[in-house]
């Protein structure tokens, strides 16, 4: 398996295992993060969709792009834009409501590998690199 393609299903990973925990028990993962939550259906079918059913949808793209030689390219421009994503947000976070724990801090470093191994693969392709 070429190096592109592990970076898709490493990075798959841990948006699959966030969904999954989500779905499954939200609440305790809620509190872990500081979320309160006020125990109505709403709220709890809004939890489990967006940092579960989400989460898994990610998961699934990337892996699916991983095992199509003609998704790799496109896939890993995703997982930059994902994992980006989320650095992004973080950092902005960080300068409007003060800075995180150390989950926080973990969180921000793996979503920082994750754009890194995403770039490097796609620089690998481009310059002659087998997806």
């Amino acid at each position: 398996m070429t190096f592109a393609r592990v970076v898709l299903l490493l990075s798959a990973l841990p948006f699959g295992g966030i969904g999954v925990a989500f779905l499954v028990a939200p609440e305790a993962l809620a509190a872990r993060v500081g979320l309160a939550l006020d125990g109505g259906g709403t709220s709890f079918a809004d939890l489990r969709a967006v940092y579960g059913g989400l989460q898994l949808s990610c998961a699934l793209a990337l892996g699916a792009a991983a095992r199509n030689p003609a998704w790799v390219a496109p896939g890993l421009g995703l997982q930059v834009l994902l994992y980006g994503g989320l650095f992004l947000a973080r950092l902005y976070s960080y300068a409007v409501s003060g800075l995180p724990d150390g989950l926080g801090y973990a969180l921000h470093a793996g979503e920082a590998v994750g754009v890194l191994a995403g770039v490097v693969a796609i620089l690998r392709l481009r310059h002659g690199g087998r997806s």
